[in-house]
């Protein structure tokens, strides 16, 4: 069975540290400005300030990578297939053939894709790709201090990221959208 990478964020355990951000422009190299990945705050209007009036008060964490959609709009965009989606679901972006039009930036209602000005491309998270293909997890896997992801083959009922999608009642993001992501996250 061809395997299905995925991932599961739990909410419950995220505490907004963004040690998945700064893993990410470890990783990859991204410049200032550029990231593939973020967090935001599901709260205030300001970061890391909660809702609500003391003591009644609510904040919470929502870490964005690539959904890496099994109906990416990105793809459908992109006028020089620059984006594709392999078979083991990772969507990714050849940096040769991309141009810098910046239609998957608009087209993704997740707002992921990023422009770097400096190399005159579009990026995004790439789930590590050359970790996963070496049989590690992405690094902002292994660096989640709170083990708040779990990733592995969503074709797996017996996998761990599958059992606690069902366990957890993970939910993907704007599912009215049809895009059909497998980054799925946990209620807060």
């Amino acid at each position: 069975m061809i395997k299905q990478y995925g991932m599961l964020v739990d909410r419950k355990r995220c505490i907004g540290c963004e040690a998945c951000t700064i893993a990410c422009k470890t990783e990859n190299g991204t410049p200032i400005g550029v990231n593939w990945h973020r967090v935001l705050t599901i709260g205030g209007k300001h970061k890391d300030t909660p809702a609500g009036t003391y003591p009644n008060l609510s904040m919470s964490w929502l870490p964005v990578p690539c959904m890496h959609c099994q109906n990416p709009p990105c793809e459908r965009v992109c006028p020089t297939a620059a984006i594709t989606r392999r078979a083991d679901g990772i969507v990714l972006i050849d940096k040769g053939k991309c141009i810098g039009c910046q239609y998957c930036v608009w087209a993704c209602p997740y707002e992921v894709p990023q422009y770097n000005a400096q190399a005159g491309v579009v990026e995004k998270c790439t789930l590590c790709a050359q970790r996963v293909d070496q049989g590690q997890q992405p690094f902002c896997v292994e660096v989640c201090v709170w083990g708040a992801r779990i990733f592995g083959d969503l074709n797996d009922p017996n996998s761990e990221v599958s059992k606690a999608i069902v366990r957890k009642h993970g939910e993907v993001l704007m599912l009215e959208q049809g895009t059909k992501p497998v980054v799925y996250y946990s209620p807060p």
